[in-house]
């Protein structure tokens, strides 16, 4: 159910290009017919049109500014952002990517002994799963409490450092306490030393997969020359990852793919962590035990709005799934699920909101159901994920959204969370100090960004706020006055500036036409004189 909205390749452009595209793209209605109408009701800025006229110096340097200052957002990726970030060189991928590996045989599996911690108790065997390259155990299972879930990660081996980084932030902040299992996903074999790196972080079971060959390629109804030419096209030109066809690759998988490889039938749960994410609190419940005991099978914790340039046709393709007979049976009413936060006209525009998928905590058997099956079978038929860039996150959101009654999906703010341009921060003072935050609530996306869409989310639910939030919100709502309060100041220096320097500039002007007239007047006195003698 959730997957990934943006599973990630990191971003690598800057502040200043994301916000430029959020000014151009963020908050515009998206039709059935894919055309594009009014605002997003909270999201402040109009879509870019058509450029008017030069802006002047002063107005320049008050739009940088006004870039520089203002908070960004995603990303499908973390957005989605702005000119395309230097992507990696487009490799092929083998047709058999368990070549030389021991899972090159008729069985795709190690058929070496797998491991198993002491104590152990669950559906993993001593045997490997297909695709299940390696496990290291620890030498004893973990905390008897833990729930049948485990972390997943989606990863290169170039990112094992940015990888390690995110192990060491959530096993300290939680994991060291429950023990569970990381499993590691990759489209190509993990090298030993990532193996050796990463086992040794983690509190539990750490297991790795090779994704099948089929999941990371071209279905046969696909045509990969049209695929290419229109990620190649102007259309995508300044799309985040609008000319990448890894991305789109990866997308699938986190729409289509991920909850069946067969490492992840051992599990109910899982929590997906990226790389380079910090945790900013300690986490100081289980929030899979929270998920089973309160009957919650979708979590997260930061929301952004789609790229428009990058879903054209996705919402009208969804529709046509949702409003077949057998599947508006199937699913909750709109009254029961969660429309409103994905649509603010009873379903005829998608409003671009989406949960941003590279944090998210979910049951597997949402996923594993056949309604969603279905719904996601029905999109890659229809070819957006290559011949347009439909990320898992809105994916997975409107799936969500409809397929779910909305007490069954949970906004975490007391999970401190970020990566990239956003971060949540607990908006409750005595629980950041029981937590031991680090993270500063003053910047806590939901109230700084006109990207966020979490309180649009905690309305529509009827998520009660935390202690401190109106405290928060006044902070910020003073911040922005003082520093548009700067801005006004700034711009009147500059205004006051430029006009002394148009005086002074005036002042020399004048006193070279007066040298000037002195000197011509000493010529003509000079030449009468002789004249006279």
């Amino acid at each position: 159910m959730f997957g990934t909205a943006d599973q990630t390749q990191r971003f690598h452009t800057s502040i200043k290009e994301l916000t430029k595209h959020m000014e151009a793209y963020n908050g515009t209605f998206v039709s059935l017919d894919g055309t594009r109408g009014s605002p997003v009701p909270q999201t402040a800025k109009e879509p870019v049109q058509e450029p008017v006229q030069e802006p002047t110096q002063e107005q320049q340097s008050q739009q940088e500014n006004d870039d520089e200052t203002q908070l960004v957002t995603n990303l499908e990726v973390t957005g989605e952002q702005h000119t395309e970030p230097p992507s990696e060189p487009v490799q092929e991928i083998p047709k058999n990517p368990l070549e030389g590996t021991n899972l090159d045989n008729p069985q795709k599996r190690n058929p070496d002994k797998a491991p198993l911690p002491p104590g152990y108790r669950g559906s993993m065997t001593n045997e490997y799963k297909p695709y299940e390259q390696a496990r290291v155990v620890k030498d004893k299972f973990g905390n008897p409490a833990k729930q049948n879930a485990t972390m997943l990660t989606l990863v290169r081996n170039e990112e094992l450092y940015d990888m390690l980084q995110s192990i060491q932030q959530l096993e300290s902040r939680f994991n060291r306490n429950y023990q569970y299992d990381w499993v590691f996903l990759n489209d190509k074999p993990f090298t030993d030393e990532f193996i050796k790196q990463t086992s040794a972080m983690v509190s539990g079971t750490a297991r790795y997969g090779i994704i099948p060959y089929e999941h990371w390629s071209y279905p046969e109804y696909i045509d990969p020359q049209k695929a290419k030419e229109i990620r190649e096209s102007r259309q995508y030109a300044n799309v985040a990852y609008g000319s990448s066809e890894s991305y789109r690759h990866m997308c699938r998988f986190n729409s289509l793919f991920f909850y069946k490889h067969p490492i992840l039938d051992d599990y109910q749960y899982y929590w997906r962590v990226e790389p380079s994410i910090e945790y900013g609190c300690d986490i100081l419940t289980d929030p899979f035990a929270y998920m089973v005991e309160n009957k919650i099978n979708y979590g997260f914790t930061l929301t952004l709005t789609e790229f428009p340039k990058t879903i054209p046709t996705l919402w009208k393709t969804s529709l046509e799934y949702f409003l077949r007979p057998e599947v508006a049976a199937q699913i909750p009413s709109d009254e029961e699920n969660l429309l409103s936060f994905v649509s603010g006209d009873n379903g005829r525009t998608y409003n671009l909101c989406h949960f941003w998928s590279n944090f998210e905590i979910a049951n597997l058997d949402f996923y594993r159901s056949p309604v969603y099956e279905g719904y996601v079978q029905h999109l890659d038929r229809a070819g957006g994920f290559f011949y347009e860039r439909w990320g898992d996150a809105p994916v997975h959101t409107i799936a969500v959204a409809k397929m779910m009654r909305a007490s069954e999906i949970h906004l975490f703010t007391d999970i401190s969370y970020k990566h990239t341009v956003a971060g949540s921060c607990p908006l409750d003072d005595a629980f950041r100090r029981q937590a031991r935050c680090t993270c500063d609530p003053g910047l806590d996306w939901s109230i700084t960004s006109g990207s966020s869409c979490n309180l649009h989310y905690m309305e529509v639910a009827h998520q009660p706020h935390m202690a401190d939030y109106e405290k928060y919100r006044n902070l910020v709502a003073e911040r922005q006055e003082q520093e548009q309060q700067r801005k006004k100041e700034e711009m009147e220096r500059r205004r006051e500036a430029a006009k002394q320097r148009a005086e002074e500039r005036r002042q020399r002007a004048e006193e070279r036409r007066q040298r000037k007239q002195k000197e011509r007047e000493e010529r003509l006195r000079a030449a009468k004189t002789p004249a006279a003698n």
